[in-house]
């Protein structure tokens, strides 16, 4: 599968987990933080191979970042916070942020390319929501968790396709 695949495979996947998280809204249990969970671990693993096959290391540390915060948030919607419900607010907060700067840093070499913006608007939402959770911002956590997917789906999307436009070139 080429390099560009996985990508688009994991935006996609977010996308839809993030709009099945946004449409649960009103049920935000263990449906919400379910679906969620599952997507945000799919687009880890994914993200994961694909900065493995990145073609140079910023991309790859980016892409890792991404993956990374992915899993971890993932895999503690899924199991529950370690400890109290602090911890869970420290952790996701943390990890928004991280993925906010992994879009960030992704994006930086891409200044003056159409994507460049998006990726900026999409750092500027995770890293928004990071900073809303650890200061206690009362917010569905639905709400962050589809937020923060359909962010990074349509992030993910983009660079995807702009791959695979200059993949044609070379």
């Amino acid at each position: 599968m080429k390099h560009w695949m996985l990508w688009l495979l994991a935006g996609i996947v977010a996308l839809l987990g993030g709009l099945a998280s946004l449409f649960n809204l009103g049920s935000a249990s263990s449906l919400t933080l379910t679906l969620g969970g599952w997507a945000l671990i799919i687009v880890g693993a994914l993200q994961g191979w694909a900065a493995y096959k990145a073609p140079s290391a910023p991309t790859m540390i980016g892409a890792g970042l991404l993956a990374l915060a992915g899993i971890f948030l993932g895999l503690s919607l899924l199991f529950g916070p370690f400890g109290d419900g602090r911890m869970l607010q420290f952790l996701l907060g943390a990890l928004l942020i991280a993925s906010g700067a992994a879009k960030l840093w992704v994006g930086r070499s891409l200044r003056g390319d159409r994507v460049f913006p998006v990726l900026l608007g999409a750092g500027g939402v995770s890293a928004i929501l990071g900073v809303m959770v650890l200061l206690g911002v009362t917010i569905n956590f639905g709400l962050v968790v589809a937020l923060e997917l359909l962010a990074s789906g349509v992030a993910l999307v983009l660079l995807s396709l702009r791959l695979k436009r200059h993949a044609g070139e070379n």
